[in-house]
């Protein structure tokens, strides 16, 4: 009898493989999700990025080529975008010299107008090839991505392509036209030869500079979903954001003018509290 407790004493204090397997188990699975919780910001993302990458077992020679075969499926896409467009460049040219009115362009080279013609049909073109350049960029990422930014990955692409033809429409029916108007203001007195090769680097430089820079709140939206930034860093350091939005303004206008870079800033303002916002919804 007393043999039989002592057994009992003995089974009782001692735990089973089984048992024991099972707390080594649960407490990985604490110090995982403990780890996993202290992953945030930059450190985190990348983390990811490593994590997904190893999952697929691709080596770094195997995302290259990857990225190498993505990279001549837009140059192919541009590269056929291109050849209509050369031969539709006097519409573009009609298009793009409206905000102009009754002025009238002239070339200064013999070689000028060949060479317009080949900034027309390149700024048609890569207005062709971006929707290309996109997905291609958004289908390499999107293994690296957490899984809550792959959940509203097509809705994001969706934005992306409303906020670039929102930004070019913005900066041709409102942002030229005060730009072109301020700037010949300045020599009302002096005959006036606008170059058509100058004019044209201008508006085109202008119409997707204002396209890249409306992407704004798609790119905080990325990233404070991604966990690098939070909203409230963003709250409050509002000062030094208004600031940095001012001077991409003054980049992104090519006149230099305190009156277009006033326009752009002001909607530039209103679509950076929006992306404050929309981040609430997108969980």
């Amino acid at each position: 009898m007393f043999n039989r407790k002592k057994d009992k004493e003995k089974n009782n204090g001692q735990q089973s493989p089984e048992d024991t397997g099972k707390n080594k188990e649960g407490s990985k699975k604490k110090s995982g999700s403990t780890s996993g919780s202290s992953k945030k910001g930059m450190k985190g993302f990348f983390d990811r990025i490593r994590n997904r990458n190893s999952d697929k077992e691709m080596s770094f020679i195997g995302h290259i080529e990857e990225l190498r075969k993505r990279i001549i499926a837009v140059l192919a896409v541009f590269a056929v975008a291109f050849v209509p467009a050369f031969l539709f460049r006097s519409r573009i040219m009609d298009f793009l010299t409206a905000p102009l009115a009754d002025k009238k362009l002239v070339f200064l080279e013999i070689t000028e107008p060949f060479l317009v013609n080949v900034k027309l049909a390149f700024f048609a073109a890569a207005a062709v090839a971006l929707p290309v350049l996109v997905y291609q960029v958004v289908v390499f990422i999107r293994p690296a991505l957490s899984q809550k930014v792959r959940k509203n990955l097509l809705i994001l692409t969706i934005i992306f392509f409303i906020l670039f033809a929102g930004g070019i429409a913005f900066s041709y029916k409102l942002l030229i036209p005060v730009a072109v108007k301020w700037l010949l203001s300045q020599g009302a007195n002096l005959e006036q030869a606008l170059s058509v090769n100058k004019y044209v680097s201008f508006i085109g430089w202008f119409l997707i500079g204002t396209g890249i820079l409306f992407e704004m709140p798609l790119i905080l939206l990325f990233l404070i979903k991604a966990e690098i930034i939070t909203v409230p860093q963003l709250r409050k350091q509002w000062r030094v954001v208004y600031i940095i939005i001012l001077v991409l303004c003054a980049i992104i206008t090519p006149d230099w003018s305190p009156v277009t870079m006033g326009v752009l800033a002001v909607p530039m303002i209103l679509l950076y509290e929006m992306a404050l916002l929309l981040a609430r919804f997108f969980k």
